[in-house]
């Protein structure tokens, strides 16, 4: 265990012994500097010792720098106050108090000394041979028959771990100490051995310090032929420094992988507007203008794109506008859906939407007999027509209605692309048999590629609700 001494901060004669735990004796109270009295310095020589890892004087010079510089108002306040007033006794209080929080640590590391003190007749630092104020052996004393290592005096310097060597041993080249040097861990500052122990000798450790051929270089190997002695434990930081292994986060970030792609499953709406015709028996074929809302309700899964196309408003008008006006009624355009299923892609932005051709069956089933779709007891899909403004009837139609797009995802939420479309009735009879018998209604766009562009409402939504934004 690392020893510590303590220090009282009188300036005086650097005859004390620094014991563990215990305090330091001194002299008259001088400065430091100045080597006369102050009154900084009688407010500091009233305080209890200071722990210390250092020389007495290097001690004393460090606490009265680190006042001055942390407690300059406390001095200038202690200066300024008339001697012997409460003033100045609340000027020496403030300062203590001061040197305390600041500067009670002011003397636990090792100071830039000098060369240190001479070697003593019997091999330890003290006995015989005083240090230098800063506490820095003079590279290290050596016991009867043993070398010094090479650049024993730290920067700052303490004394290598082990700095008596036993008698007949030789130093390893700034090294550890051959057995006989005694045990304990290296500490952090300026080489191992920083505190002096009872009786003179230097502190336990083996490695040398900072400046010398090391006796355990930083990482903790072994200098060449240094044994370490009994307890030499590698100094603070010789294992590999935190962060020696691969920091947290050196595998792939989150996202590392490929993208996910963008997500589809909603409702997608569009209004398609196009030139084209109507063909119909009584009226043979006029021009009208086709106005199409579509709804297309998709579900994402990894294994498959599924959905289901519905057909919310379909409304030919021709020109002149009575010459056939035919009306989808709610219970007709809600048998105008069907659903489809995709093999599972990826969609991303300003790629392809692989929408399958889709065909919408109402009142007619795929071998073109009728079905009775909107269950209204009459056959195929009725479709309330008027010819002319004058003549009103129902037909009873099988509708073949095919669709197809071409779109491109234009942003998360926005499809663009081109649609076809056509739609194909079988009249299988009408209210009025003798006016309209049988034939077929035919609704077609003048183009196969009509303009369109679709938007993502979330969740499903009914052709109720997307019949209100349109």
């Amino acid at each position: 265990m690392k020893s510590i001494g303590y220090v009282i901060l009188t300036s005086g004669a650097v005859g004390c012994s620094l014991l563990a735990a215990g305090g330091c004796s001194s002299g008259q109270a001088t400065d430091p500097q100045s080597g006369s009295s102050d009154q900084v310095q009688n407010a500091l020589n009233q305080m209890s010792p200071f722990p210390s890892v250092i020389g007495k004087l290097a001690c004393l010079h460090a606490v009265r720098q680190c006042v001055d510089g942390a407690c300059s108002s406390e001095e200038q306040a202690l200066l300024t106050a008339p001697p012997f007033s409460s003033q100045a006794g609340q000027a020496i209080k403030a300062l203590q108090q001061c040197a305390v929080s600041s500067c009670s640590n002011a003397c636990m590391s090792a100071v830039d000394g000098g060369a240190g003190g001479a070697t003593g007749a019997d091999g330890s630092v003290w006995a015989g041979g005083a240090s230098s104020d800063a506490g820095i052996a003079g590279g290290g004393a050596t016991s009867t028959g043993g070398a010094a290592g090479a650049a024993g005096a730290s920067a700052g310097g303490w004394t290598a771990a082990g700095g008596s060597t036993a008698a007949g041993g030789s130093t390893a080249a700034g090294g550890s100490t051959a057995a006989g040097g005694s045990g304990g861990a290296a500490p952090s500052i300026g080489g191992a051995g920083g505190v002096c122990t009872t009786g003179g000798s230097w502190g336990a450790g083996g490695a040398a310090p900072a400046g010398g051929s090391a006796g355990a270089t930083t990482g903790g190997a072994t200098a060449t032929g240094g044994a370490t002695a009994t307890g030499g434990a590698t100094a603070t930081g010789g294992a590999t420094a935190t962060g020696g292994s691969t920091s947290a986060g050196g595998s792939t970030g989150t996202g590392g992988s490929g993208t996910a792609g963008v997500d589809l499953t909603g409702t997608w709406i569009s209004e398609v507007n196009a030139p084209g015709s109507i063909s119909a028996p009584v009226v043979n074929t006029v021009p009208a203008n086709i106005d199409i809302v579509l709804r297309l309700a998709v579900t994402q899964t990894a294994s498959a794109t599924t959905g289901t196309l519905q057909i919310c408003r379909l409304n030919p008008v021709t020109t002149p506008a009575n010459a056939l006006v035919v009306t989808f009624s709610p219970a007709v355009l809600a048998t105008l859906q069907t659903t489809f299923t995709a093999p599972a892609f990826t969609a991303a932005v300003g790629q392809p939407v692989p929408v399958p051709a889709s065909t919408i069956l109402s009142g007619v089933n795929s071998s073109g007999t009728q079905v009775d779709s909107d269950l209204d007891g009459n056959p195929g899909v009725t479709i309330p027509s008027n010819v002319g403004g004058l003549i009103m009837v129902n037909a009873y139609v099988g509708l073949t209605i095919r669709t197809s797009l071409n779109a491109t995802l234009t942003n998360p939420t926005t499809i663009s692309g081109t649609a076809s479309f056509s739609s194909n009735g079988t009249v299988f009879g009408s209210s009025n048999p003798s006016l309209l018998p049988s034939g077929n209604i035919n609704v077609a766009p003048s183009s196969s590629a009509i303009p369109f562009t679709a938007r993502k409402l979330t969740g499903n939504v009914p052709c109720s609700t997307v019949l209100t934004m349109f």
